[in-house]
């Protein structure tokens, strides 16, 4: 079984190894640095510019693209290059997983009034020891014991009012202290459970408000 696992990874190792080998010489970019990404990396570019994001997973390899809006689009790209021989096996499992992240929270864009009318309806949510109880359009109560980000920013130990907004099927909330920091849930309404979550202090106030603005939430 061991020996099994050691050759599996080896096998993942050298595929990975490979593909990196086909990204393009010249590529600089979003993809250059970044690792396996949350929904709060994703606050930047919600929600226009997540069609282009995903796709520069694939462009970075020289992937010719059918749809003319991406063919401009990146041919106007210094680094770009179609490559014919381009094969989707190439990518890594990061990027994979990347892509189809990125497309599900594309597929959920067009659901925020359905969304907000479920939770709503719904109330609370729990989940590994978190509690979201949604008492408007706006705002919810919120606790969660598992987030603390210290002595300048917010901790979930005690139930506080905070902003809250949607991108895809997830649920952000916010609020300012030092910074803005950002807590994301991913939720499942039959349930009222919360399957996931993400957070992150510091976010970037230009990315959020320009979000904000667009859904018409408060801006901090």
């Amino acid at each position: 079984m061991k020996k099994t696992l050691v050759i599996l990874i080896l096998v993942i190792c050298a595929m990975n190894t490979l593909g990196a080998q086909n990204v393009l010489p010249g590529y600089r970019g979003y993809w250059e640095r970044s690792g396996l990404i949350n929904i709060i990396d994703l606050i930047e570019f919600y929600p226009d510019q997540l069609p282009y994001l995903r796709n520069e997973i694939y462009a970075r390899y020289g992937r010719p693209f059918a749809t003319q809006t991406y063919r401009d689009h990146f041919r106007a790209m210094s680094w770009y290059q179609e490559k014919s021989s381009f094969a989707d096996s190439w990518l890594t499992q990061t990027e994979r997983d990347n892509a189809e992240f990125i497309a599900s929270v594309e597929r959920g864009i067009g659901n925020m009034d359905q969304i907000t009318s479920q939770v709503l309806r719904n109330i609370e949510y729990t989940g590994n020891r978190a509690v979201l109880t949604f008492t408007s359009r706006n705002e919810l109560r919120w606790t969660d014991p598992t987030v603390d980000f210290g002595p300048y920013g917010i901790s979930g130990d005690s139930v506080r009012t905070m902003n809250w907004f949607i991108m895809g099927d997830w649920i952000l909330a916010y609020a300012e202290e030092w910074g803005i920091d950002v807590i994301a849930y991913k939720l499942d309404h039959t349930t009222r459970r919360i399957t996931a979550s993400a957070s992150r202090s510091s976010v970037d106030r230009r990315s959020l408000e320009r979000l904000l603005r667009a859904q018409g939430r408060p801006i901090p």
